[in-house]
C-alpha cells in the first residue's frame, strides 16, 4: 500500500498516527509497476509493503547477518484456525514482521537499528530526491505533467527518453548491470548531437502519465 503522511519530517516515516493509506495494491504486478513508476519519474510513493500470505508468515530469514537487523519472529508458534484461518495473534505478528518491527515501542524501539540510522540520517535531508508525492499528484496540488515536462526539456529525464526511442526496456538500462552499457551507448549519441525532441518529451510524459493514472484509477483508495 502507499501511504500519505501529516508530518512531513522524514526521520518520522515510520511513525503510523501521522499516516493515511491512499492506494492499496492488490496484486505484486500493480505494487512493481508503482514501483517502477515511482523510480523512473522520481515520484515519492510512500510504499509500503504488507504480506500475510502463508509463505510469508512462515519463512524465517537464514541470513545471519540479515537476521540480526530484522525482526523477524517465529511464526510457526501461531497456529491457524481449525477453518484454516489466520488468528488475529497470528495477523498482528505478520503485521509487525512486515513492517520490520518499528512501529513498537512507539518507534523507539531498538529491535531495527536499520531503521534508527535511515531516520537519523533523512532528520539531516531537507530533500529526498523526489519531484512530488503520488498523494500531491492525486489531490492536484501538484501538476505532475507539466513538472516532468519541465524536467525532461531541461535534460534531467535523457536517460529515459532516449530508451524509450530505441525500444530500450528499463530493467536493461538501469538495472541487472546493464547501466553501464547503456550510459556509453547514451553519452555517444549525445556526441553525435542527439537531443530529445519536442514530439520525444510529449510522448514520454504522456505514457508515463497514461501508466500512472490507470494504476491509481485501480488501486485508490
Amino acid at each position: 500500500y502507499s501511504v500519505s503522511d501529516t508530518n512531513k519530517d522524514f526521520a518520522s516515516l515510520e511513525r503510523l498516527d501521522t499516516q493515511t493509506i491512499t492506494n492499496y495494491y492488490n496484486t505484486q504486478e500493480q505494487y512493481d509497476e508503482m514501483e517502477q513508476l515511482g523510480t523512473i519519474a522520481s515520484i515519492s510513493l510512500g510504499l509500503q509493503p504488507l504480506d500475510f500470505t502463508p509463505q510469508s508468515m512462515q519463512t524465517q530469514n537464514l541470513d545471519q547477518d540479515s537476521a540480526r537487523d530484522t525482526f523477524n519472529p517465529d511464526m510457526s508458534v501461531y497456529p491457524k484456525n481449525e477453518d484454516g484461518t489466520y488468528t488475529k495473534e497470528d495477523l498482528f505478528m505478520s503485521f509487525l514482521k512486515a513492517s520490520g518491527g518499528e512501529v513498537l515501542a512507539g518507534g523507539d524501539t531498538k529491535i531495527n537499528p536499520i531503521i534508527q540510522s535511515f531516520r537519523e540520517a533523512m532528520a539531516k535531508e531537507s530533500f529526498d530526491g523526489s519531484l512530488a508525492s503520488l498523494d500531491d499528484i492525486m489531490t492536484g496540488k501538484v501538476d505532475f505533467a507539466s513538472l516532468l515536462k519541465g524536467y525532461a526539456q531541461d535534460g534531467w529525464l535523457d536517460a529515459d527518453i532516449y530508451a524509450m526511442e530505441k525500444g530500450i526496456k528499463w530493467q536493461n538500462h538501469i538495472g541487472y548491470g546493464g547501466g553501464a552499457w547503456f550510459e556509453r551507448e547514451l553519452n555517444q549519441a549525445k556526441a553525435n548531437g542527439w537531443k530529445a525532441s519536442s514530439e520525444s518529451i510529449n510522448s514520454y510524459v504522456n505514457s508515463i502519465m497514461d501508466r500512472l493514472n490507470n494504476l491509481i484509477g485501480q488501486t485508490r483508495v
